[in-house]
């Protein structure tokens, strides 16, 4: 499985039956045979087998079914008279009956269905949406529970060194228009949170936006805090740094540096630095979206953020 070799320390895939007992009349012992099969170490050979040739049993009566199985148990290298009396015997028939019911009383209404973490998984289980859930969860580890102290000094200038794969930026803060923001990003650089985030999204020409170590765009530091919209910051000219946004007072950890003009957008984000070096440098990245290329490998990642005191 993919998600498991890209997370073997963070995923426990744990499988569960849910036979359909009131719409299928061989769901029970189809699920009878997997379990009988895992008594003697065969539990996904029958699963696959009854799984790739379904078109081949599901029109077939209940009794010859069990023939079926056992031919299946028999090409499987199974002790056959020990799998047929499991059969027989409905060892694992109240399992099954278990199975059903917890499964509806779970909200489960067909199969097949997800669980992640004990929630039931409803949107559609592709490998990005996966991949972008255990990412999220993941990060919850990392994530901080409340707006971090003031720890910004009077009369001093702070400058950020953003190092990238592939140079160097650097922003010139402004902690006298916006201080929340620039304490937040001071403490989060500090910390180490923008180390190794890729710049998710890429619109060439435009803008690029970092701060969200999942890469899929919606990670955040695990708090919001309010905007510090100033008539004296704007974005008229490119290289301004700002905070990215879901509506007001939704700051968090992502950050967007533009690169060409955007008037459009004054008054409606938090900026709170600019960049003095650099611009030509990213504005050679090639386009990216979230959530569409976020599987791929990202063309530039920071490496490390270092705050100077002047």
């Amino acid at each position: 499985m993919q998600l498991e070799e890209w997370h073997p320390e963070d995923i426990r895939t744990v499988y569960r039956h849910f036979p359909l007992l009131t719409i299928h009349d061989k769901a029970s012992l189809a699920g009878q045979a997997a379990e009988a099969a895992g008594a003697q170490g065969s539990f996904w050979a029958m699963h696959d087998v009854l799984f790739t040739q379904y078109n081949e049993w599901t029109g077939l009566s209940p009794e010859e079914f069990k023939q079926w199985l056992n031919i299946a148990a028999e090409e499987l290298e199974l002790d056959v008279q020990r799998f047929q009396n499991d059969i027989e015997s409905g060892r694992y028939a109240a399992e099954m009956e278990d199975a059903f019911f917890q499964g509806i009383a779970s909200g489960i209404l067909a199969t097949p269905f997800l669980f992640l973490n004990g929630s039931l998984y409803q949107v559609e289980p592709s490998l990005t949406n996966l991949e972008a859930y255990i990412r999220l969860e993941l990060l919850t580890k990392a994530q901080y529970d409340r707006y971090p102290p003031m720890t910004l000094e009077d009369d001093v200038q702070y400058i950020a060194r953003i190092e990238l794969e592939i140079g160097e930026i650097i922003i010139q803060l402004y902690p006298e228009l916006a201080p929340l923001a620039v304490n937040n990003f001071i403490f989060l650089a500090q910390e180490g949170w923008f180390e190794g985030n890729p710049f998710h999204r890429i619109v060439p020409g435009v803008y690029i936006e970092s701060g969200d170590p999942t890469g899929t765009g919606l990670g955040g530091p695990g708090y919001y805090f309010d905007d510090e919209i100033s008539e004296a910051l704007t974005f008229d000219d490119p290289g301004m740094v700002a905070l990215s946004s879901s509506g007001p007072n939704t700051n968090g950890s992502q950050f967007f540096i533009t690169l060409a003009p955007l008037p459009e957008l004054n008054n409606s984000r938090t900026i709170f630095g600019r960049l003095i070096d650099g611009l030509d440098l990213i504005k050679s990245l090639n386009a990216r979206q979230p959530l569409e290329d976020f599987l791929d490998p990202p063309e530039v990642v920071i490496l490390s953020v270092t705050i100077e005191i002047r």
